[in-house]
């Protein structure tokens, strides 16, 4: 079996898209921001196994998919 492979750095694959000027004053903020990227982190990833990618390993903060062929 063949395997077609993918690399993405970690920052790139948990980036916002913040695009909210808005200063954030509440206290609780950094546990939002916090849920907000295991909720994109979530979906990303559930797209990418849709497309038949699987996460195969994460290492020094890049994440390595396969798909077969």
């Amino acid at each position: 079996m063949k395997f077609e492979y993918k690399v993405l750095n970690v920052s790139d694959f948990i980036q916002l898209d913040d695009s909210s000027h808005e200063l954030r004053i509440e206290e609780g903020a950094q546990q939002n921001k916090v849920k907000e990227h295991s909720d994109i982190t979530q979906t990303k990833l559930n797209e990418l196994g849709k497309d038949g990618w699987e996460l195969i390993s994460i290492t020094n903060q890049r994440l390595f998919f396969k798909k077969a062929m």
